[in-house]
């Protein structure tokens, strides 16, 4: 009996002088509230509480050590850096020093921790569509995002964004109200296209690096829009119509085509005509000048006939020329006595 006493007495004064060498520290962070895959920075200060010797500074998580490290005898500030902390950093840090530098993982001295959150950078949310069964095309097409449980922000925002996505790709970006818990969507004039599964995602924090990770949503709903034989109908008539259009204006193109051949051939014609009325005036004007020049001939002869005849003896004379004859043609003539 006496023996466990001892042993008990002994190991009451070991954790004594251990919690006697442990000291607190005061914490500091630059963010309470910080991003997923953020670096989080968290400061342990022994300002005015550590003597001038070098100790071991613990940064605690809850009631366990999770990193050390030492701290000369000059110094009162010692950082932590927990780099692209995940939700699982989110709780309460704590700070504490000590002389030895081999405590045990769990330590029960009384410390002032400050809570760290960390934001999820992409939230699923429920989807609902406020649609009837049959959607057409023509329709438009309403959807509701909500979030089930307390929703933390950065900054205490009151508006964030949340994306509207079919089969896994980003469609629509919208706000989501953070007091009314909800964000609305609207498809206007539905087509075929936008048949699909839909879903809804809520991002608290500032931004998500794209391609880091798959945004989902809690659940999905499935929207088929159906083909609307009106549209059909509109569309077959506008192809129609634009048939009609085309064969209208390839028959104006070939009658003005057609006209203007027309033209063509009367101006031809026309041409043709004048140039024979000019080569027929330029042979009258010649057979005009011809017969002139036939006149004045026969006129010149006949100045010659008085001077230039000589009469025989038995009346029968006989006109020649002169001695001296005109150049030209010499003409000679008999003129008989009538009884």
């Amino acid at each position: 009996m006496n023996m466990i006493t001892i042993i008990l007495w002994a190991l009451a004064n070991q954790v004594t002088s251990q919690t006697n060498d442990i000291s607190s520290a005061k914490i500091l962070a630059q963010q309470k509230t910080i991003s997923e895959n953020s670096d989080l920075y968290l400061t342990c200060s022994a300002f005015g509480k550590k003597k001038q010797i070098s100790v071991t500074v613990y940064l605690c998580k809850g009631d366990l050590w999770i990193d050390k490290k030492l701290q000369k005898q000059d110094q009162n500030d010692t950082t932590f850096t927990i780099q692209r902390v995940g939700l699982h950093h989110s709780g309460n840090y704590s700070c504490v020093y000590s002389t030895r530098g081999d405590l045990p993982t769990k330590v029960t001295k009384k410390r002032e921790p400050i809570e760290i959150v960390v934001i999820s950078n992409f939230l699923p949310a429920d989807i609902s569509v406020a649609a009837p069964s049959d959607v057409h095309e023509g329709d438009d097409v309403a959807f509701r995002c909500i979030v089930s449980g307390p929703l933390q922000t950065l900054g205490e925002c009151q508006l964030i964004h949340s994306y509207l996505m079919r089969n896994q790709t980003i469609l629509q970006v919208q706000a989501f109200n953070v007091p009314g818990m909800e964000a609305n969507f609207t498809i206007e004039g539905a087509v075929v296209r936008d048949s699909g599964h839909y879903s809804c995602v809520v991002l608290p924090s500032k931004c998500i690096q794209e391609g880091e990770k798959t945004l989902y949503g809690n659940n999905t709903v499935l929207v088929e829009v159906k083909e609307s034989l009106i549209f059909r109908l509109i569309a077959s008539f506008g192809v129609i119509a634009l048939m009609i259009l085309l064969g209208l204006c390839l028959w104006w193109i070939n009658k003005q085509g057609g006209y203007f051949a027309s033209n063509s051939c009367v101006a031809d014609q026309q041409a043709d005509m004048t140039e024979e009325w000019q080569v027929q005036r330029e042979g009258e004007d010649l057979d005009a000048q011809f017969d002139s020049f036939s006149m004045e001939q026969d006129e010149e002869y006949q100045n010659l006939g008085d001077e230039d005849f000589t009469y025989s003896a038995d009346h029968e004379g006989v006109y020649s020329v002169a001695e001296d004859p005109p150049a030209g043609p010499v003409y000679a003539m008999s003129i008989r006595a009538l009884p």
